[in-house]
């Protein structure tokens, strides 16, 4: 039995959207990063065969958001 990740991008809402899938745990996190330094939304690699998240990559914090984090404090 072949084990596969899927890719899902979870959106402002809190809603998560299947990408795609990876063969391999290093295929899908070099996916996920590319797609990651294209977009601010949170990306996670689920694992179907025993329904684990094996990797998150959380949203890139744009440059007012850090800013405003740092007035704040």
């Amino acid at each position: 039995m072949t084990t596969l990740f899927d890719i899902l991008r979870k959106d402002c809402k809190g809603t998560f959207h299947w990408l795609e899938t990876a063969s391999d745990i290093e295929t899908a996190k070099a996916r996920v990063l590319k797609l990651s330094s294209e977009s601010q939304d949170e990306f996670v690699v689920f694992r179907g065969i025993d329904l684990q998240v094996v990797a998150k990559f959380p949203a890139i914090q744009t440059d007012t958001e850090v800013l405003r984090e740092l007035t704040e404090a």
